[in-house]
């Protein structure tokens, strides 16, 4: 009984974050891409951007004399910095290859955003992806950074634990080669939204950046994701990646807490008769709801509820049920005691 109990608790959690996804998606709105100079890159705002919306952007500096910081526009907060210090610039190399900012927009936004460094600097590269239904208070729910690579086969964006159950992943993936050739090409997964490369060897290689996104309906460890090289020969090279993980707007998919919160039953545990009671029913928008027992079997369902509601078990054997209400905003699971 354990062991099933468990289950169903698990196979609850993962229908509740589905459901929650399925209510904040967090879609992905637009993306533009550019080439700079050795001193700066401009990228245009993408197309579609409302207030409210999430711009994360990725600007990448070729080779290994990246030299400072990268500095954004106004509004842009930094989220990483990749470096590396593989064999491509040598173990004593500290300086940036990548930098990830993101940007809440405003009402009024400018038609582009320049992200500067130094003249020393290699030819920079730049994306920026745009999102709507991203948590505005807190966008960033995990990210990680990985360089170190100089592998010429692929590209490791390294796993973030998410605590939440509903996000969108933004992997970002960086090369240096001295081929105009080579191209990045993310896991299937993975949905390409920015793929920017120079050509010509400035000063010593070509610049090559990729996003690209997918959704986690789970909370927990992501996995790495990966991108592959193709036209690339050798290793050694400068490589990186980063692996964001955009949290999911509490006002269009409230997070679980706040949902359990607006729902009570009393008594429980219960001799079979209890009341359920909804607060903000016209807010939560409740469509149906669902009892199952012990063993994941489906004992009542119900597609009108009133804010107040008197239900009965009193027929069903004592032990653990799971009460399923389906909102608007997500999914409900209350545990009902009857003894």
């Amino acid at each position: 009984m354990k062991k099933i109990f468990t289950l169903l608790v698990s196979a609850l959690a993962i229908t509740q974050a589905m459901a929650q996804c399925a209510n904040c998606p967090i879609p992905f709105i637009n993306s533009s891409q550019a080439t700079g100079t050795q001193v700066s890159v401009t990228v245009n705002k993408p197309n579609g951007v409302n207030a409210g919306d999430v711009m994360i952007a990725a600007i990448h500096i070729g080779w290994c004399n990246s030299g400072p910081n990268v500095t954004p526009p106004n509004g842009w907060t930094l989220i990483n910095y990749t470096s590396n210090t593989g064999p491509g610039c040598g173990s004593g190399n500290t300086t940036k290859q990548l930098a990830t900012f993101y940007k809440v927009a405003g009402a009024v936004e400018p038609a582009n955003y320049t992200f500067t460094g130094n003249a020393a600097n290699q030819e920079y590269v730049g994306g920026i992806v745009a999102y709507s239904g991203v948590n505005t208070s807190m966008p960033i729910n995990a990210s990680s950074t990985f360089g170190m690579q100089d592998l010429c086969t692929s590209i490791v964006a390294s796993s973030v634990t998410t605590t939440v159950s509903c996000t969108r992943l933004v992997a970002v993936f960086f090369c240096s080669v001295n081929s105009s050739a080579t191209n990045i090409v993310p896991q299937n997964s993975l949905t390409e939204r920015v793929d920017v490369n120079t050509t010509g060897n400035h000063p010593w290689g070509n610049e090559n950046l990729e996003m690209s996104d997918e959704l986690f309906t789970a909370m927990g460890a992501t996995g790495n994701k990966t991108a592959f090289l193709t036209g690339c020969s050798g290793n050694s090279w400068v490589t990186g990646g980063q692996l964001i993980a955009l949290a999911c707007n509490s006002s269009t998919g409230m997070n679980e807490n706040a949902l359990a919160g607006l729902v009570s039953i009393s008594p429980n545990p219960t001799n079979g008769k209890f009341t359920l009671r909804i607060s903000n029913a016209a807010e939560l928008r409740i469509k149906n709801a669902e009892i199952y027992n012990a063993l994941g079997e489906k004992i009542y369902h119900s597609e009108l509820l009133a804010s107040n509601s008197e239900l009965d078990l009193s027929s069903q054997p004592k032990g653990i049920y799971f009460l399923k209400l389906f909102s608007e905003h997500g999914t409900i699971v209350k545990k009902i005691v009857v003894d």
